[in-house]
């Protein structure tokens, strides 16, 4: 089921006319993914499961592989450090190919892969895809709603 969900929201994302997205605030709306991006790479750098966690919407969620979803702060904090705990910090590299924003909702697509080294084992490289929504916060900014990785795609 969820599977089918992203599956149908990337083919209506990736069906969407790239010359109605061009609009004055493209450049702004990039400049906040880059920032939110530049704060989740930090965070795993640093193994901080809680700065990773603030990148995201208080209602955001984390959809791992197997099915897997971490929803929501402590959640995601939880998720994301007993992943930390087992390999340490993790390089991460974030590739944004495209965006589209519909009210206040951004979506990306891009290209994701962690370098990271487990206790006691080689060093490791993961990667594939990922789309990302974000959401505008009333605050102002912008805030992972969903993000969901496609491993080895």
């Amino acid at each position: 089921m969820l599977r089918t969900l992203w599956t149908t929201t990337l083919a209506i994302l990736l069906a969407i006319p790239l010359a109605a997205q061009d609009s004055p605030d493209r450049a702004e709306l990039r400049a906040a993914i880059d920032q939110g991006n530049a704060a989740y790479i930090a965070a795993f750098g640093r193994a901080d499961a809680a700065a990773l966690a603030a990148v995201y919407d208080a209602h955001g969620a984390r959809l791992n592989e197997h099915g897997t979803v971490a929803q929501g702060t402590d959640a995601i904090t939880r998720d994301v450090a007993a992943f930390v705990h087992q390999v340490g910090p993790v390089t991460v590299h974030l590739e944004t190919v495209e965006f589209w924003r519909l009210d206040d909702l951004l979506y990306e697509t891009g290209k994701w892969s962690y370098t990271f080294t487990p206790r006691g084992q080689a060093q490791q490289t993961i990667g594939g895809r990922y789309v990302t929504t974000w959401r505008r916060q009333a605050q102002g900014g912008w805030k992972i709603l969903a993000d969901m990785g496609v491993p080895g795609t």
